[in-house]
């Protein structure tokens, strides 16, 4: 169980055009598009990846940047902190469903397992990793998929539960092949009620 800051679960979507949105385009320091909606009640922005312009499904949301937070739209994924943010514990469960359905498809995991014995092989965020050789800070590691004969065993992904989606670090990174497959169930979310 993560131990943080839960704020009341939001409506199940939040309307864009009623509270205004911006995003943050990738930079070379976050590599990837964060949109921020504008909640007036209470004031807060809710943080996702998604590019929807009119609503967003809760459980799309990552979470929400405490409002002591009062620079909010510049803070960029490798600047937010983790007494900034508030987890929505409805996103996570979705990152694992894309990790465990996709992980042996990932170009980066592939390359990896091909240098890897048999056995567990950990899926370190990409914020913050590693030397080469060594492993990883427990809150960077997303888990581990089973590597036999050089390849990953398809929905081998296990969560590790001491990952935290925001660290010290910023915001997680997933490999760009996850993270776009992230996107792109998160879209699917969206149009349809998954």
């Amino acid at each position: 169980m993560r131990s943080v800051g839960i704020l009341p679960r939001a409506a199940m979507h939040l309307q864009r055009r009623a509270f205004g949105a911006s995003s943050q385009q990738p930079t070379d320091k976050y590599p990837y598009l964060i949109s921020r909606i504008s909640q007036p009640s209470p004031k807060r922005y809710a943080l996702t990846f998604s590019k929807q312009t009119d609503s967003v499904p809760s459980r799309a949301i990552i979470g929400w940047l405490k409002p002591t937070n009062i620079d909010a739209l510049a803070i960029d994924g490798q600047q937010l902190q983790p007494q900034d943010f508030a987890e929505n514990t409805d996103f996570w469960p979705q990152v694992v469903k894309v990790l465990s359905k996709h992980a042996h498809e990932d170009p980066e995991l592939q390359s990896q397992a091909a240098f890897f014995k048999n056995g567990w092989m950990n899926v370190v965020d990409n914020r913050n990793p590693p030397p080469p050789g060594r492993t990883g800070d427990a809150e960077d590691i997303l888990g581990s998929v089973f590597v036999e004969n050089k390849t990953i065993a398809p929905e081998s992904f296990q969560a590790n539960l001491a990952h935290r989606p925001v660290t010290r670090h910023g915001l997680f990174q997933l490999p760009r092949h996850l993270h776009k497959r992230l996107v792109d169930y998160l879209s699917l979310a969206e149009s349809t009620s998954l």
